[in-house]
């Protein structure tokens, strides 16, 4: 090999070895600048957390006579289970002069007031004592059933009967079935008077039916009765959607 042929060679390994060299460096500076910004985001992150935690609201609010989800779903409360969870803190120790289970001589004079007005000033509010005690959502049946247990728990034996869960909803359901049940199979006949059916709201057609007894009605719904097959036109309804629809024609019809 000649002389400048070996210093070709030479001016070609420097030139590769420094090319290598700076490749690995440009890497590590992009890894470096890469690693600075996940570590800004994270931080970022966090800070956004902490501001979050900062400012969140330290409660929430319960609106006097608005009760929760799952204190609907509960039920009215026992006498005993309010007393324990919103009344015993004053009834309990005697605070701001309310007075103490147990003490004849303090609930003497107010159990002779009678019920109507104890409860009066539970729901009202009375000196010391804010409306409904510390409990905004209870019911005035809950009321009732916490001062009996009081009472009672002094001495004074009061009868209260249970709240019974309201009804209402139930009811409103039912009826909301019964019309679908007559709007999507019923309608076909009673709307129209078809086949000799009674129409809905006819009141002296279903006068004598409605004097048989809605026992009596239902099994003709179920079985069928003259022109009326059995179950009408709604094969697939059950004895309930039946009676459910046959009860909200009757009512439409009174």
């Amino acid at each position: 090999m000649s002389q400048q042929e070996k210093s070709l060679f030479t001016t070609f390994a420097a030139v590769l070895g420094f090319l290598v060299v700076l490749a690995f460096v440009f890497y590590f500076v992009a890894q470096t600048v890469v690693s600075g910004k996940g570590d800004d985001a994270g931080d970022n992150t966090q800070a956004a957390q902490t501001a979050d935690e900062n400012i969140k609201p330290v409660g929430s609010v319960v609106v006097a006579g608005e009760s929760t989800a799952g204190a609907a779903a509960a039920g009215p409360r026992a006498g005993a289970d309010v007393y324990s969870g919103f009344c015993m803190a004053c009834h309990g120790t005697g605070a701001a002069g309310a007075p103490k289970v147990g003490d004849q001589a303090a609930w003497e004079p107010r159990f002779a007031q009678g019920m109507d007005t104890l409860l009066n000033h539970a729901v009202n509010g009375i000196r010391a004592m804010p409306p409904k005690g510390t409990c905004g959502d209870c019911s005035d049946d809950e009321l009732k059933g916490a001062i009996a247990h009081m009472l009672n728990e002094t001495g004074f034996k009061v009868a209260v009967a249970a709240a019974a869960p309201a009804a209402a909803p139930a009811a409103a359901a039912d009826a909301g079935k019964g019309k679908q049940v007559y709007d999507t199979t019923c309608m076909a006949c009673h709307a129209t008077g078809a086949a000799g059916a009674p129409k809905v709201g006819d009141k002296a057609a279903w006068a004598p039916r409605i004097a048989q007894g809605l026992d009596t009605l239902h099994t003709h719904a179920v079985t069928g009765i003259r022109a009326m097959p059995p179950r009408g036109t709604c094969a697939a309804c059950s004895d309930d959607d039946l009676k459910a629809a046959v009860d909200y024609m009757v009512g439409e019809s009174k």
